[in-house]
């Protein structure tokens, strides 16, 4: 995801790394710029993160150092020098009691908050509650610790001698941390930080004064080109961001595009564009609440608990409430009379050309930069890599057998399940594109229609259909349209059978959102904890861990189910 357009210049939605920690082989034509910097003689170290979502993680010729000790002063002498540090402390899992309290036995941060809890004032959407309060402080508190941190870095290059020859960028790679923020495609979850402190010696590169603010849209894939740019390094061509700042400056851009995707144990398939106030965003998957997918944040942070509790207590009120409830499939914000994104403007007479200006703006993106989100994951296994058509998801984009215009008409038609819709949604199911097909039995999913002629579609469609993905997507339409017995043994043959782990965690989805998994026994869920699949040679197994926790989750549930909207 951001990680993997930081480090190429592109879009994880055309490389096929936009699904959270998944591992995609990239072709050996995919540019890193780190490798540029050290092809030119720079000695480039990174401390220590990576997830790149990529076979990139692996990759030796990035870095002369990737480690905890990786720095600079390692260089020779007289060699110009690429660093990346990360911070850590405001990581979402440093709120958890047990990082907090390490931090507090090692003198880090005050054993009260330095802000007041209850002086905190919060977004409309976070109800009113001690846990919530405490960790918005909390919050503060990490950021003060990392506002050190980096001060400490400073201070290095200060006494190296090198702070007046070297150019200082700060940012982050998601938004904030706490419930409804990183993981989550509004603002607060993609709106980042971005400083640059230019020495005297290099200051005629930058765009305005000391101290100034720069109001143009940017976004990840622009790092990477501009400061290859400002090196005076090539910028290779198939990058896609745009140059922010130097002798080779490009005009700004009229807007930025965000994505979502599977984000852990949960599919999920979002797209945003902003113009600096406007913020649309198109949801895919609108069934899928986003307080209702991964589990992560509950078990490391108080106030998603809380949340939580307070909502299945029926104490939320309606903006609170927004965040366990299906998605709509449009939503339209006005960032400067709503900063917290709670009123949607969608199908408001009063903005509709704003409305259609931007969903045509995310149109022309998805199209143009080949949007590998419009195939389904769980599809990637059986169409590239070993026995696919195509070594690499990038080398399928880009050929002809991908059809982005025509997937997103379909996906976005598909999207609304439409009950009008029907005979188009059929027609999907016969499709020679297994795409198409799965798209259709999500629309069908959507529409839950139990006349014999759905569920006949859809019953073929399980029999016929030479792509286990599609098949589970068919049964799990099929136990919602009418015939739950079907549909709930073909997921269980399918989850028990299948050596494909995007098919697995599919299946154990699928279980859930038909509502069969009610049907499923503490040994059920047994026997998936026991099942292993082989690891072979560019097959991505990542998905086996996010299956993994869905299956830990239920098995501590049972007999009761996880409520997953």
């Amino acid at each position: 995801m951001a990680r993997s357009a930081l480090l190429t210049g592109m879009y994880s939605t055309s490389l096929g790394t936009h699904n959270m920690r998944c591992n995609t082989l990239l072709p050996e034509s995919i540019p890193a710029y780190p490798r540029i910097f050290r092809e030119a003689g720079y000695y480039c170290t990174n401390n220590y993160k990576k997830d790149y979502n990529s076979n990139f993680n692996e990759d030796t010729s990035l870095w002369d150092e990737s480690s905890h000790e990786a720095h600079f002063r390692n260089r020779k002498e007289g060699q110009p020098f690429f660093a990346v540090f990360n911070i850590f402390v405001s990581h979402e899992s440093q709120l958890s009691k047990e990082e907090q309290n390490r931090y507090l036995e090692r003198r880090l941060i005050p054993e009260t908050p330095r802000i007041d809890p209850d002086s905190i004032n919060l977004p409309p959407y976070h109800p009113d509650l001690p846990a919530i309060r405490w960790d918005w402080a909390r919050l503060h508190d990490m950021i003060t610790l990392m506002d050190k941190m980096v001060g400490q870095r400073l201070q290095e290059l200060e006494e190296s001698g090198e702070a007046d020859n070297t150019i200082v960028f700060f940012y982050a790679d998601h938004g904030g941390m706490l419930a409804r923020s990183k993981r989550y495609i509004y603002n607060v979850g993609t709106q980042i930080p971005l400083i640059i402190r230019f020495p005297e010696k290099w200051k005629h590169l930058a765009p305005d004064k000391p101290g100034s603010c720069d109001d143009q849209l940017v976004n990840f894939v622009d790092l990477p080109v501009t400061v290859l740019s400002i090196a005076g390094l090539n910028v290779p061509d198939i990058m896609q961001g745009n140059i922010i700042l130097g002798r080779d400056q490009e005009p700004p851009r009229d807007v930025v595009f965000l994505s979502r995707d599977r984000m852990s144990e949960r599919f999920d398939f979002s797209r945003a564009v902003t113009d600096g106030r406007y913020y649309y965003i198109r949801n895919f998957m609108p069934h899928r609440p986003r307080g209702r997918d991964t589990r992560y944040g509950f078990q490391v942070q108080a106030n998603w608990r809380a949340w939580e509790d307070h909502y299945e207590n029926g104490l939320c009120n309606d903006v609170q409430s927004q965040f366990f409830n299906p998605k709509p499939v449009e939503q339209l914000f006005d960032t400067k009379e709503d900063p917290w994104q709670v009123n949607n403007l969608a199908n408001d007479a009063a903005y509709e050309q704003i409305q259609s200006g931007l969903s045509e703006e995310i149109d022309r993106w998805m199209i143009g930069s080949r949007d590998l989100a419009l195939v389904p994951e769980p599809l990637y296994g059986v169409m590239v890599g070993p026995g696919g058509k195509y070594p690499t998801l990038y080398d399928f984009s880009q050929s002809d057998d991908f059809k982005p215009e025509r997937l997103l008409k379909i996906a976005k038609s598909a999207s609304r399940g439409d009950k009008n819709k029907l005979s188009d949604y059929l027609e999907y199911l016969k499709d020679d594109d297994p795409a198409v097909r799965h798209w259709g039995a999500y629309a069908l999913f959507l529409v839950q229609n139990d006349q014999p002629a759905v569920r006949d579609a859809l019953l073929k469609m399980i029999q016929q259909d030479s792509y286990d993905a599609n098949r589970v997507m068919a049964a799990q339409a099929l136990a919602c349209s009418g015939d739950p017995e079907t549909g709930f043994e073909t997921i269980y043959e399918i989850a028990l059978e299948t050596d494909s782990p995007g098919v697995f965690q599919l299946s154990l989805n699928a279980f859930q959102y038909s509502g069969t998994d009610k049907r499923l026994t503490l040994e059920d869920w047994q026997l998936f904890d026991e099942k292993k699949i082989e690891a072979v040679p560019g097959k991505d197994m990542r998905n086996m861990e996010y299956a993994q926790r869905i299956i830990n989750d239920a098995m501590a549930l049972w007999p009761d189910t996880r409520k997953v909207y």
